[in-house]
């Protein structure tokens, strides 16, 4: 297995509470993801074979002293322009093998390769199709990691959100979803490319306590600025609501009324584990708006 012990001691472990678990509906015993790590940042261990939790292995290009953050990021970044799914794949099972969380593979992994392919797109070094056959693949590889989550608890509280009309980005609020559920949200996203009047209605009917928007593209800068201020305007009492993306330039901002602003899904980690807490022992409600993330 995936610490290279006997399932006896695992079970051991278990029973006596050092690692905490979870139970099917069926009866059985699940070890969800979060709750191995925190054992294993508790007793000093570290994951013999990530492919045991469906985790790839640090690639075998790099030797175990190159295996640090640059070099992965380097080869994050070259397999994404190289359409490697495989590699691509190593690199993203390497870094949360590492770092444990949702929000460090979108801040510190994929936003600045995102970003580097996009600045070289601009100076005509890459074609665009390999910036966009990049978010393809990064979008199934998120995917993936999204089953190594644990379920939220019935009783969690419930956020929602996604991208409004002319916005076909869906890697940063698919990002964003992860990072909600990995700090114990339920959630729903709504996708890509919804009628902010659309949103609306979703918003009273399952009636959230947070509401993300993600913003990486504005077709038209006023019609958007009508749409959200409606959209803002009419949002239930007790949803708050979380704004953020690349497209929201200082300019922008200014014009919308939001909870609050995150520059980095870590910011919005910490934030949502400290709201869900409050909410579930009936504390003060914290103010909290959306997460930005520079990916293209």
């Amino acid at each position: 297995m995936a610490l290279r012990v006997s399932e006896s001691s695992v079970k051991r472990w278990c029973d006596r509470g050092v690692i905490r678990t979870d139970r099917t509906l069926g009866g059985h015993r699940r070890i969800p993801l979060e709750f191995l790590l925190q054992f294993l940042e508790a007793t000093n261990r570290r994951i013999v074979d990530p492919s045991a939790i469906g985790l790839e292995p640090q690639p075998e290009v790099l030797s175990a002293a190159e295996s640090d953050d640059s070099s992965i990021q380097a080869l994050f970044e070259k397999s994404l322009l190289d359409g490697n799914e495989e590699q691509c794949r190593k690199a993203i099972g390497a870094w949360y093998t590492m770092h444990g969380s949702i929000a460090s593979v979108a801040d510190k992994l994929v936003a600045p390769a995102f970003r580097s392919i996009g600045e070289l797109w601009q100076c005509g070094k890459v074609e665009i199709y390999q910036e966009r056959r990049g978010c393809e693949l990064c979008n199934r590889l998120m995917q993936e990691l999204r089953r190594l989550l644990p379920e939220p608890a019935a009783f969690s509280p419930l956020a929602m959100g996604g991208t409004c009309s002319g916005d076909d980005y869906q890697l940063p609020t698919q990002l964003i979803e992860m990072v909600f559920r990995e700090s114990g949200w339920r959630t729903i996203s709504l996708g890509c490319g919804i009628p902010l009047s659309s949103m609306l209605s979703a918003a009273r009917k399952h009636m959230p306590r947070i509401f993300w928007l993600s913003v990486s593209h504005i077709p038209d800068q006023e019609s958007f600025l009508q749409e959200y201020h409606r959209f803002a305007s009419n949002l239930p009492k007790g949803i708050s609501l979380v704004v953020g993306g690349r497209a929201l330039t200082d300019d922008i901002r200014p014009q919308m009324t939001y909870a609050a602003y995150c520059d980095t899904l870590q910011q919005l980690a910490t934030l949502a584990t400290s709201l869900r807490i409050g909410v579930q022992s009936n504390g003060p409600q914290i103010q909290i708006s959306g997460a930005k993330t520079a990916i293209h």
